[in-house]
């Protein structure tokens, strides 16, 4: 039997924040609580507010606590207490909690401390995240406070997304080695003109390099272009049947005729069960695997398709060949 998906939850949260407290209760019981069998896991990311001034040293009382195994306690307290949030009341907390005082007291102020604060701002604000509450369950972003019987429900809907999305292996959407020193990442929407010369550079990279370069895709249908996200489900089918490079190229190639029967066509053309790959598009058996990476790129900041990744560097638009090139030669050089 297949294991069960997890559930991995991100916060972005401001002790000051009335939105903040009255979720963390739902949060807080989520972790208790298991789905099928599975706890959810929860990560915290400090992101206090310039509108919340006492939120700052509130948040590095949680990060203290935190160097000494209590940070989950002081959540509590901080959101129970917003109204008392001083120097001396964070001490008091911290004794009431049985943390070593003047190690405590040490770290409220260390710049450690305000260094974790910060990487947490910076990754929100690089992500997105403008206000608070803002979470990700698995991956999909959420905003606003929710009671614990709604938060449930979406950690349910989602899990079963990320389950189903499973299904569809990366690398069957992958060309080149695994190991290749160069790793490839696109996202791209399969109706876009500019996706079409990127993908042809992108094969033009692989036919010079085949084992230096590894290139995985990921599904970015973006909603003004209203046949892409068939064409990406239907790819998606097609990848079960290891023929997502010819689906994808077959889009790229027909961007004005990419209705469900041109896409069912196709799919006899490449000796596809067409009846089976009808009823898969037709039920949208494979949407929560674009939906997986679609959120997954809009969690990494991304607006627009194609968007490269070049050993985690990112590239914007159409890129020369001779671009990637340089990438490859310089990341083949280092591991030789």
């Amino acid at each position: 039997m297949e294991a069960p998906a997890g559930i991995a939850i991100v916060v972005y949260s401001d002790f000051q924040c009335p939105y903040c407290a009255q979720l963390a209760p739902s949060l807080r019981r989520l972790q208790t609580e298991s789905i099928d069998g599975i706890a959810p896991a929860i990560e915290f990311r400090n992101f206090p507010l310039s509108i919340h001034p006492a939120a700052q040293l509130a948040h590095q009382a949680a990060m203290a606590a935190r160097l000494q195994g209590r940070f989950w306690e002081m959540h509590d307290l901080l959101f129970a207490r917003q109204e008392n949030v001083q120097r001396a009341d964070l001490i008091g907390y911290a004794k009431r909690l049985g943390l070593d005082a003047a190690r405590f007291e040490k770290d409220l102020d260390s710049d450690a401390v305000k260094q974790m604060i910060a990487a947490d701002v910076a990754e929100g604000t690089r992500l997105g995240v403008s206000g608070t509450p803002t979470y990700t369950i698995n991956g999909r972003v959420y905003s606003g406070t929710r009671s614990f019987v709604e938060l449930r429900e979406l950690a349910v809907k989602d899990q079963a997304q990320a389950r189903a999305a499973a299904e569809i292996a990366d690398d069957l959407m992958a060309r080149g080695p695994s190991a290749a020193p160069v790793t490839l990442e696109v996202f791209m929407d399969l109706q876009s003109p500019v996706s079409t010369p990127a993908f042809d550079i992108i094969n033009q990279l692989l036919a010079r390099y085949p084992a230096a370069v590894h290139v995985q895709f990921r599904n970015f249908p973006l909603a003004f272009h209203p046949q892409a996200r068939l064409a990406h489900e239907a790819a998606m089918t097609g990848a079960r049947d290891g023929r997502f490079w010819e689906f994808a190229a077959f889009a790229l190639r027909h961007q004005n005729s990419l209705r469900e029967q041109d896409l069912i066509a196709y799919a006899g053309e490449l000796g596809l069960d067409q009846e089976k790959f009808a009823d898969s598009i037709r039920r949208h058996r494979d949407a929560a695997r674009v939906d997986a990476d679609l959120q997954a790129g809009l969690s990494r900041g991304i607006k627009g398709s194609p968007v490269m990744f070049v050993n985690g560097a990112r590239i914007d638009g159409v890129p020369a060949l001779q671009t990637l090139v340089e990438y490859v030669e310089a990341s083949v050089k280092v591991s030789r």
